[in-house]
């Protein structure tokens, strides 16, 4: 008794998607995306957000498109025991926690120069949600003691506003640059296990930049 490997009739479209006819202009409907990117923020609770991830766009008509995608950041949640007014011993290394986000995203956008020409101009907004994982941090106390803080992150709702430029490259592949204005509404709360001593981080914005090359169809 033969069995059907079910992974073929998915193989078997996304080859005849890549060898068959691609879609050219205005035609190409929909845009998958790598980025790379980095955001600036005051400090609290980092000053610089790098990731990465991917975009899905589809485009509605001529004007307008929906898009969809994930993120991936990496950063340095900077010194913890400051922002609980824990000075840290000054003969180490200011001590920081590595924090970890996965963004997912949704946003509408529109083309200011769409149709047959290679250069597209486009403006956007959307929202995402972030989940941050912060590992806990422990060090020296300027008075000999000992600091051990724990942080709950509560999930990250993202308002993104954003502007770019758009290039399509032959028939099936683009680049694109886009600057953004992420406001994020958060819920940062830190405990100092030795001390007791607590903080906060509410609300912040955060302004940056990020690059994608793509494959379109």
């Amino acid at each position: 008794m033969s069995h059907t490997n079910p992974w073929r009739p998915a193989a078997a479209f996304l080859l005849g998607v890549l060898a068959g006819p691609i879609a050219h202009g205005a035609d190409a409907r929909f845009h998958l995306g790598v980025w790379v990117g980095v955001d600036v923020a005051d400090g609290e609770p980092a000053n610089d957000i790098p990731g990465f991830g991917l975009q899905l766009r589809y485009s509605l008509s001529e004007n307008w498109a929906l898009g969809a995608g994930v993120g991936l950041t990496e950063y340095d949640f900077e010194t913890p025991a400051a922002i609980l007014g824990i000075t840290q011993d000054p003969s180490v290394e200011p001590i920081d926690a590595l924090a970890e986000a996965t963004t997912f995203s949704a946003w509408a956008e529109r083309a200011f120069v769409p149709g047959e020409g290679q250069t597209t101009w486009f403006l956007g907004a959307g929202l995402g949600a972030a989940s941050v994982d912060v590992p806990d941090v422990a060090g020296a106390r300027a008075d000999g003691g000992q600091f051990d803080i724990h942080t709950e992150v509560s999930t990250e709702i993202i308002v993104t506003g954003f502007a770019g430029v758009r290039r399509t490259l032959g028939d099936r592949w683009y680049a694109e640059f886009r600057v953004h204005a992420n406001q994020h509404f958060a819920d940062w709360a830190m405990t100092d296990r030795v001390s007791g001593a607590t903080g906060t981080i509410d609300d912040y914005l955060s302004f940056g930049g990020q690059l994608t090359a793509g494959f379109r169809w």
